[in-house]
Formats: C-alpha cells, structure tokens, sequence
C-alpha cells in the first residue's frame, strides 16, 4: 500500500503585505500557482493507482527517490511550463513551497527523471495505461456525465479521435520510421490520442495515448483506442449522448460496420476527393446544395452505402464543398448514423468542424506536450512520457474546473495560459509557527485573484491615477 510522505497541512495564499502574515521567511516561488495545484492533486490521491500498477525494474535506495516521487517530480515539471528535462533544475529545484507540498526532502535531478523513463519497457506503459484508465474511470466528468444519460452542450458527450506525425528527436532515436512528416526523408512517430467532452470550455479530457513508427496507419490502433475509451467510460452502446467523431481513413469498413452493429452513433469525415467527387457526380444537376457561408456549401445525401467496400452498411451522407487557395473548390463527405431530426443539415458540418484534434490540443497545451523537443530518446520511454502529458492536461483541467473557477467566478482559461499566468504567479514564502506555508502573493499581479479569491477589497491595480498627456487627432 502507497504511504504518502506529505505533510497533511495545506498551503495558504495571502497578499503582500498583509499584516496577519507573519513567519520564517524561507525564499521566494516563481511557480507559486504550482503548489496550489499539487496540493489538489495530493487530494485526489492518483498516486495510489500508480504506486501499484508501475514497477519498475529499478533498484530504489533508502537515501534516493521512490518511483513514486520520480512520477510526481515529472508531473510537476510538466504542469510547471518545463520545456525540456533540464529546466526542471533550474526552476523547481530552488522552489522549496513545490516539494514541501509533495513531501520530497528535495527536488530529484533531471537526470534522474531521464533514467526513470528510460526504465519503461512495454509492459510498463501498458501498467501505466491501466493506472491512468484507473484514475480516470473515477474522476472524469465525461464518465460521470454520460453514465448520467446527460449532455449539456453539443459536443459535451462526444468522443474525438485523431493522429498526428511527431518527428523523431535524432538518429538514436528507437523505432523511428518514414511517414508523414513535414520535412521529405524526416523519421518519427505517429501518436493517435482519443478526447472526449467539450472542446470550447475547458471540459475536454484526453481518454488515450498510443504511439506508433512513424509509416503506421491509423486504422491499426481503431480498436485498441475503442477498448481504451470502453476501460474508461464502459460500454459504449450503454451511452446514447455519446458520439465518436474521426476521419474515415482512420476506420476501415469493417470497423464502421461494427460501430453500427453495436448500436454506436458516429460521424467520419472522407477527405478522399475520389470518394466526395463521384458522390457528386451521381447527384448531377439534382443536387440541392446550401450555402453555410462565403466559402463553403453541404448537399444533404440521405441514407445510404458509408463505404463501396461494405454496402450493406447504411447510413446519412453528406457533402461538403469549400473554396481553398486560388479560389479552388474541392469536395469533402462526411458520414454519420444520427438522424436529421437530431441534427440537421446545416448544422452537422460545423458540429464536425468543432471536433477536438490532436494539433489543437498540441497547441494548447504547448506547456504540457512540447513540440520542439522530445523527452526521451526511447520508444517506450516516449510513449510513457505522452501518457504522462495526457495526465497532466486532465489534472490541470479539473484543477482550473472544479478549484480556481468555483471561488474566482473568473472566465476559463485555456491551458497555455493557465500555465504561463497563473501557475508562474511569484510569491514570497512563510513558514508559521505550526510549519504551514503561506505564500505572500503581490497585488499587482492580475492572476492573484484565481489564488486569492476571498480577499476584501481587492481589485486590479490602477497604472496611474492621473492623465497622462498625449497626441489625438480628431
């Protein structure tokens, strides 16, 4: 059973200066949103699956680290904006509010996270797969939602699945391959993530991780990714809110016909200008086409064949024709089990368009999921490490979700900015009496308030209280 070494006392935030504040001064944080947001997670208690499920082959020292606090120091070295496995040296280890929280006597070196990771070997990530399962299966709001039977936005029950090629860190790089890259001859990965919930407002949740050489096709991981999110929701045709959202390249026929056997409403998009082109040229003059807006247009199908391979499959069809670059119109399609009644037509192609892809999640949490530098050179280890990022992004979700916005009533924000502004918030810190830490946050800081929400009085600073002389021309 995991023993937590953390101290049962939490930490507390106050502003500077604050007269009932008073205490050993111990330094000062730039990460003094981090503390908040580890203490949440000690909360939680995810490091229990995790001290069980993931052992290591690594022999641990009474005076070294525990795998167990190797993962915590990884996890906060992502939530704290670390671009590479070094910068944890250089902004954690003088943070002395960040260990506290944690329990470790001190920060452990990167070079001992790097070995950490390198220890991973395939049967390990697949323990650590099932822990994070573990934990999401008991905190995640899409679970609870769906098992519910509820749906409060649009694309709050839905499940996105998507692939993107990641380019390999160099040439002892394991098991890099040839794929779809950007640059002509570039080896790398293809990692394929499956989201669920809403995009728009901070309720999405990344449900899977799987990594692959860089020449693998996405229709290879369809099932394991369907047995991933059945791991973590249940069974998927007990879920009528839920709607699974992917490319049609991404799911054979077969699997499309199995969706539909078991009763799982989809939407697929065929990017195939083929497949769209001959679609169109079926319908002739007899196609009704609607305009959406300037550059783009649907034609509702109806019901029929999803794919030439498998014509027994039946469902809606529809397509899309856009303008590109050089005023270029090319034909995409897009197919779906949900019924027009429920979703009309000028409505479907825009509810495809809000589906969560891996480069917009890549985008937004630049912080948790670096592209310009991978963190290990190993297959494994960097399958792991993206398992790591993917628990990471959820925490920091629930942290802003269900801490900072209950008590601020302050706006969401997105991931990038959740980390660059209220975790790198600065503090002075205090040890009391009863050796609680009191972070002294400045008042001129405008993220203070997401930290401090209780304090009377508090506004945001005024730069100058009288006008200052400029140039207008009316």
């Amino acid at each position: 059973m995991y023993q937590s070494t953390a101290p049962d006392a939490a930490i507390s935030y106050r502003l500077d200066p604050d007269p009932a504040a008073a205490g050993e001064p111990l330094g000062s944080s730039s990460q003094a949103g981090l503390a908040s947001f580890l203490d949440y997670v000690q909360q939680l208690g995810i490091w229990c699956p995790l001290a069980e499920q993931v052992r290591l082959p690594v022999q641990e020292r009474r005076t070294g680290f525990t795998q167990v606090q190797k993962s915590q120091a990884l996890v906060a070295a992502l939530a704290a904006g670390c671009q590479h496995s070094r910068d944890s040296d250089f902004r954690l280890t003088p943070d002395p509010a960040a260990a506290t929280v944690l329990g470790l006597p001190r920060w452990p070196h990167s070079s001992q996270l790097t070995r950490h990771r390198r220890a991973f070997r395939s049967q390990h990530v697949a323990a650590l797969r099932r822990a994070v399962q573990e934990i999401l299966a008991r905190r995640s709001s899409v679970r609870h939602r769906l098992r519910r039977g509820e749906r409060v936005a649009r694309s709050a029950g839905d499940g996105d699945i998507d692939q993107t090629a990641i380019a390999g860190g160099g040439r002892t790089s394991q098991r890099t391959a040839n794929g779809h890259l950007k640059r002509t001859g570039e080896r790398g990965y293809q990692a394929t993530v499956a989201f669920a919930g809403d995009t728009g407002g901070g309720e999405d949740e990344v449900l899977a991780v799987f990594l692959d050489p860089g020449t693998s096709h996405a229709s290879q991981r369809f099932a394991d990714v369907l047995t991933a999110l059945e791991a973590v929701l249940g069974p998927l045709e007990h879920l009528p809110g839920l709607v699974l959202r992917f490319d049609c390249q991404y799911a054979t026929p077969d699997d499309l016909a199995l969706l539909r056997r078991r009763g799982i409403r989809f939407l697929g998009r065929t990017y195939s200008s083929t497949v769209a082109t001959g679609w169109a040229r079926d319908l002739g003059p007899a196609a009704v086409w609607h305009e959406l807006n300037l550059v783009k247009w649907v034609c509702e199908l109806g019901d029929g064949p999803v794919s030439p391979a498998r014509r027994a499959v039946v469902g809606r069809g529809l397509l899309v024709r856009a303008t590109g670059a050089r005023q270029r119109a090319g034909d995409t399609a897009i197919v779906t089990t949900i019924p027009a009644d429920e979703l009309p037509t000028w409505a479907l192609e825009p509810f495809d368009e809000a589906r969560q892809t891996i480069e917009g999640w890549r985008s937004s949490a630049t912080a948790t999921l670096q592209r310009n530098g991978l963190w290990s050179r190993a297959f494994c280890g960097l399958e792991a490490f993206l398992w790591y990022a993917a628990l990471t992004s959820n925490l920091l979700n629930w942290w802003e979700r269900r801490v900072l916005l209950p008590a601020s009533g302050l706006p969401h924000l997105g991931l990038r900015q959740l980390i660059g502004r209220v975790l790198a918030v600065p503090a002075r810190i205090l040890r009391t009496a009863d050796q609680h830490l009191v972070l002294l946050l400045s008042t001129a800081h405008p993220s203070a308030r997401r930290l401090v929400p209780d304090c009377r009085g508090w506004q945001l600073p005024l730069l100058s209280l009288t006008p200052q002389p400029c140039d207008a021309h009316f």
